[in-house]
């Protein structure tokens, strides 16, 4: 692939760029600034899906027939960006978009791009972070988004982590979608519908990491059912950080992001399969109201829409938001089911 790529920049006059960092990493004023980023296009050229960083002058002009311009801008630094990862995170995030305006009902802004900086070596993932944003990473922490620049920050992950990148980058790229449409949004739903939406791509299921991390989700959340130890609703839709989940889940700041992200499927997957539009709706009326009131918590906000407009379920005498969270424990006990079988056919 990267053989192909030589003989297509020439024609094409396009430069892959790939920046490399001899001993410690060097911040530049570019860096600091967020000038050192390079559009891209993307597409199928010859027969062929691949991407291609290019300069801002040359984004500007007319593009080979199949290749358009990219969502995603990147910087490399000790990374080689290959012409099949900028494709697919150009795709994926493309796809994105068009995923978040079906749900929520709003568009991004004209121009709108995802910044995506990567770094080959952890250590200088972590010297950036602490230079830039005064921030300590762990390799626990796959990536962030920053609002204030407008930046995705991660690096090359682990060996065994490494099908984990694209959806990092498809994840953190949610975050800058959902800032440029709404700005601050319920803590629980900035990360629930970032894991879910970033991790939905058709093509990106059919990695075998990504789809057994997904099936023990679904089990470990019924174990915690189960064992009563998932939160109560209310509770945990009023979390407003990282800290309040930690204390909630034991130090394991994990289950809230999956907590999250199985009410985020609730909401979207029980619309499809019942083929009826009223969930999604409430949830994005939840939203539309948080962004109409800037000044007002937007948990409480999404609290009290999903308490005043989810039906009550007639047979268990449960109004708004106990009558969702039965639901919700519902649909993570069958999706356990399923999650278990088809673990059971992998083995």
């Amino acid at each position: 692939m990267m053989g192909r790529s030589r003989l297509l920049f020439p024609l094409l006059g396009l430069a892959m760029l790939v920046c490399r960092v001899q001993g410690a990493l060097e911040i530049t004023p570019d860096m600091m600034r967020g000038r050192d980023f390079k559009p891209t296009i993307y597409g199928n050229y010859q027969g062929n899906n691949a991407g291609y960083l290019v300069s801002r002058a040359r984004a500007k002009q007319p593009n080979p027939p199949g290749l358009v311009r990219g969502v995603v801008e990147f910087a490399a630094h000790d990374f080689e960006l290959t012409p099949a990862m900028i494709h697919a995170t150009n795709y994926g995030l493309a796809n994105m978009v068009k995923a978040h305006m079906q749900v929520f009902g709003d568009r991004v802004s004209p121009g709108f791009r995802v910044r995506i900086r990567i770094f080959g070596n952890f250590e200088d993932y972590v010297a950036y972070s602490k230079v830039r944003y005064r921030k300590t990473v762990t390799k626990s922490l796959l990536g962030f988004f920053s609002g204030g620049s407008k930046e995705i920050v991660t690096w090359r992950q682990e060996r065994r982590l490494k099908w984990r990148l694209v959806p990092t980058l498809l994840h953190e790229g949610c975050h800058a979608i959902m800032h440029d449409m709404f700005g601050e949004l319920p803590f629980w739903m900035v990360e629930g519908s970032a894991d879910w939406l970033g991790e939905a791509p058709a093509w990106l299921q059919k990695a075998d990491g990504l789809r057994r991390d997904q099936l023990q989700r679904w089990i470990n959340l019924d174990n915690m059912r189960r064992q009563g130890k998932l939160p109560a609703l209310e509770d945990y839709l009023l979390t407003t950080d990282y800290g309040q989940w930690k204390k909630m889940f034991n130090g394991n700041i994990g289950r809230g992001y999956d907590v999250g992200w199985s009410i985020f499927d609730f909401f979207i997957v029980s619309s499809r399969r019942a083929k009826q539009n009223w969930p999604i709706q409430i949830m994005a009326s939840a939203v539309q109201e948080a962004k109409r009131r800037p000044g007002a918590s937007d948990e409480v906000i999404f609290l009290r829409t999903l308490q005043a407009r989810w039906p009550k379920l007639t047979s268990r005498n449960l109004n708004g938001v106990k009558s969702f969270e039965f639901g919700w424990h519902n649909w993570i006990r069958l999706e356990a089911d399923k999650a278990r079988q088809a673990l059971a056919k992998q083995r």
